[in-house]
């Protein structure tokens, strides 16, 4: 028998303290609807279906963390985007909102409760907030504001555009990338919100886009720091009453901005693969809980459950000895891993007591 729930496990973790074991928490969101035969086209639209997957997941697996995730355009439909659904797929962006900068002046920040399909994660956010009863820690989603602002023109044109403003930072396409910013930030601050309202845990803010493989740490600097750290700053305050919390994941190797990303006052950084999780430890694991890394596809996906509960046990002795740890994927879990894989990695974590 354990000495904690998971949610107790959890919450000792992102305070840096040593729980009973160490917390798993694999990422895997539309994972759970291969394991409960919901097809993802359903999933990622239906939060009863949602709801449902996870927590058929967690009966077969029994990890720590319910992950209330699918895809990345919940929020950017509330904005006026249009998105390609096919059956058993997650969506993809069919139309940008933004055609000219000047559209950006006619944006206005969406309501969770109303718009795109945010309803449908808090509707899963909810039955789940009811099923578990505080016991499982629920994690919500959240798309963070750089990201988010390339969904509504269109990855190639923001990055092209953010470009361009180093001839002129103060001209007017600077001004209106900056207001851009500001809604997206705004956006996901009053979605995370209504996360929480719900029964959520853990809400996220999941700049993928400003990984350090596809812009330099300055342009991180520049255009995606400050708004994660106003993210951070204002979830951080509101979450204090549900005693929440909050986690920031970029995709890729973030060494060179490991500190930008404790400097955003995220309570937990979710540290990808291609991170040297020693180094991330040592970086900033007196700063905030890490969570992560093992490899998703040469270790989930393609590996055995030895190589999994080798490569566990080495992120646990690399992050994990001295608490503030969650074993967790370095990015999503492939919805065709080995579920022995996923249970290796599972009970290498229960068999880690501190």
């Amino acid at each position: 028998m354990f000495e904690l729930t998971s949610r107790e496990r959890v919450s000792k973790a992102i305070k840096l303290e040593k729980p009973d074991v160490v917390p798993v928490a694999p990422y895997m969101g539309n994972y759970g609807a291969r394991l409960a035969g919901v097809p993802i086209s359903k999933y990622c639209t239906d939060g009863e279906k949602m709801a449902e997957a996870q927590y058929t997941a967690w009966t077969i697996l029994g990890q720590d963390m319910l992950v209330v995730q699918s895809d990345n355009y919940y929020i950017a439909e509330g904005f006026g985007i249009t998105i390609d659904l096919e059956y058993d797929s997650t969506p993809t962006l069919k139309k940008p909102v933004i055609n000219e900068l000047e559209d950006i002046n006619k944006l206005k920040v969406p309501n969770p409760l109303s718009d795109g399909r945010m309803p449908v994660y808090l509707k899963a956010i909810s039955i789940l907030a009811k099923k578990m009863q505080d016991k499982v820690t629920i994690r919500g989603t959240g798309t963070g504001p750089f990201s988010l602002a390339s969904h509504l023109m269109g990855t190639e044109r923001f990055l092209m555009e953010l470009a361009m403003t180093k001839h002129d930072p103060d001209g007017k396409s600077a001004k209106l990338l900056r207001k851009l910013m500001q809604l997206t930030t705004e956006a996901l601050t009053e979605f995370a919100k209504a996360e929480i309202d719900a029964g959520a845990h853990i809400v996220q803010a999941g700049d993928s886009l400003a990984s350090i493989d596809v812009i330099s740490p300055k342009m991180y600097e520049e255009w995606a720091f400050p708004y994660e750290k106003q993210f951070f700053q204002e979830i951080n305050q509101y979450s204090k009453k549900y005693e929440a919390s909050a986690v920031l994941h970029i995709c890729g190797n973030t060494t060179k901005v490991l500190g930008l990303m404790a400097d955003t006052g995220a309570p937990i950084i979710e540290i990808d693969y291609k991170v040297d999780l020693k180094a991330a430890k040592e970086a900033v694991g007196h700063r905030a809980c890490l969570l992560g890394n093992l490899h998703p596809t040469q270790v989930l996906l393609q590996g055995s459950p030895e190589l999994v509960k080798q490569e566990a046990e080495r992120c646990i002795e690399n992050a994990g000895d001295n608490g503030g740890f969650i074993l967790g994927s370095g990015c999503e879990v492939a919805v065709d891993s080995p579920l022995d894989n996923l249970k290796a990695m599972i009970t290498t974590a229960r068999n880690h007591k501190y």
